[in-house]
């Protein structure tokens, strides 16, 4: 009997020493909306240093083009600079485009908030280089349309913060891709006359709203709340603006300072200026980013205390409500643990001190395939990739062969490692990979495995319409599984309770 051909190698899934035009994969970094990200380096001069290489998970994804063609017009410190773009194509001859750009070594800055006690005046700072990054962008007639702490980068060694991922991005000329109501972006960060443009033009296709800096800029007010706050604003999605604050007649968002004191005077206005309902009244990005620098300077003392209380309580007490918030952060909101800032910090130096002194030949061994690893540590960090391939085969064998198998959990080895986003076990969850596909990417996701009781806080039956009873408790599915997610019986979930925000990039609203 003649054996089905093997899957075909899935940008997704490129394990290191895997050619991309003349670049080397090294390690995984992350996955955007459209593209998965390396470090890279180029083949024969690795001396040169590393790359991000950015892969579309699509063939012939043509927001490349447009991608690197805005990329190629911005010129400032605060935005990666491109090096290279080409097409790579797989071993069955599919093609992907990829850019390989400048490889920036740093947290995500929630990420990073949530392992810092920085001050407003550090705050001002860090918003004061992502909005001189979009004035960069408006002068080169762009629009980055998916600003968010996900894609801001805090480097490590100097601290700039980066504006990362224009994937869904535009500029003036650029050819449309679809023609549905709404840009990319993400529902969280959506401005108020978004979401206003897509109630009344719902029903009459071929409308399309165009975002404009003043869509930017407010989401640099949502992403500056989150970071002084640890919450989000009130949503702006109509659905779920109950108090009607992103009306045009509305109040808007409380002000940051009424949740959280330590933030200085000045960083609340400015904030609330971002996020002010009328698009006009946020100002120019050139305006916002000379007020948030002359702020940064002129403040007075209280600019310089920490944004967070020190933790002083240990978890068992913990109320509820901080509890589960607690649990996808790892903090209670606007509390930091000392020791946790402490380590942050240490990481940071060894790090910095770490890549001075790295060379061609260190960065020669992260090459080694694990045959030739001299210790079983070294070989159980390819067993979370040997897992997502195994199950990335048969998912794509079945798929072209008959029909899917039932979904299947597998657990991963204790000590084997963790794969690059695809879980957190901050809160000592247990690793799960479930043989669920992607409905975009055909690719397989994960999420926490389910407990057996509720959480804290979690509303017990009867489930409101729309809800799903597991377990005693209630529960939402989701179409994606981000690291928040709980998995049963092959799908993602997430209790019912007050939330976070979601802060993964969605396509239901349309993507251009």
């Amino acid at each position: 009997m003649e054996l089905p051909s093997p899957p075909d190698l899935h940008p997704a899934f490129l394990p290191p020493g895997t050619l991309v035009g003349p670049w080397r994969v090294v390690s995984r970094r992350g996955r955007g909306s459209y593209g998965v990200v390396y470090r890279a380096e180029r083949a024969g001069e690795e001396h040169s240093g590393l790359v991000a290489l950015k892969i579309a998970v699509y063939e012939q994804e043509p927001r490349f083009k447009r991608e690197v063609e805005l990329l190629s017009r911005i010129h400032h410190p605060s935005v990666p600079r491109p090096k290279d773009h080409g097409e790579w194509r797989s071993p069955s001859g599919r093609i992907y485009p990829y850019i390989a750009m400048e490889w920036v070594e740093g947290t995500p800055l929630y990420e990073w908030a949530a392992t810092h006690n920085p001050s407003s005046r550090r705050a001002l700072e860090m918003l004061a280089q992502l909005a001189r990054a979009l004035d960069a962008t408006e002068r080169a007639e762009g629009v980055h349309r998916d600003v968010k702490g996900d894609n801001m980068l805090v480097r490590e060694g100097d601290g700039r913060t980066l504006l990362t991922d224009f994937g869904s991005g535009n500029y003036e000329g650029a050819p449309v891709l679809t023609w549905r109501p709404l840009p990319p972006g993400t529902p969280a960060y959506r401005s108020p006359e978004a979401w206003q443009f897509l109630l009344r033009n719902s029903h009459h296709p071929g409308t399309h709203y165009c975002a404009g800096l003043a869509d930017d800029l407010f989401s640099l007010g949502v992403t500056a709340y989150r970071l002084v706050t640890d919450e989000y604003p009130p949503p702006t999605d109509p659905g779920e603006d109950i108090e009607g604050v992103w009306q045009v007649d509305g109040a808007g968002a409380r002000p940051p300072a009424s949740l959280n004191p330590r933030v200085a005077p000045q960083l609340d206005a400015l904030i609330l200026r971002m996020l002010s309902v009328r698009p006009e009244a946020r100002g120019t990005v050139q305006a916002l980013a000379e007020a948030l620098e002359q702020a940064a300077r002129s403040a007075g003392p209280e600019a310089d205390q920490p944004l967070f209380a020190w933790e002083t309580a240990e978890h068992g007490p913990w109320p509820a409500e901080d509890s589960n918030p607690a649990s996808m952060r790892g903090h209670r909101p606007r509390r930091r643990e000392r020791a946790a800032v402490l380590a942050a910090e240490r990481r940071e130096a060894a790090g910095k001190a770490r890549a001075a002194r790295q060379g061609p030949q260190e960065r020669s061994q992260a090459l080694a395939p694990p045959e030739s690893a001299g210790s079983s540590e070294q070989q159980l960090r390819w067993v979370p990739w040997l897992v997502a391939g195994l199950v990335l085969t048969l998912s794509m064998w079945w798929e072209r062969n008959g029909p899917p198998p039932p979904p299947t959990i597998v657990q991963a080895a204790p000590d084997a490692g963790t794969m690059d986003d695809w879980v957190n076990l901050a809160d000592g969850s247990e690793l799960v990979l479930v043989s669920v596909m992607d409905p975009e990417t055909h690719l397989p996701i994960a999420g926490r495995k389910m407990p057996k009781t509720p959480l804290p806080g979690q509303r017990r039956p009867p489930c409101s319409r729309g809800e799903v009873e597991i377990r005693s408790g209630c529960w939402v599915l989701t179409p994606q599984c981000p690291d928040y997610t709980y998995a049963w019986q092959g799908s993602c979930y997430m209790p019912v309770m007050p939330p976070p925000r979601p802060v993964t990039s969605s396509d239901q609203y349309g993507v251009e």
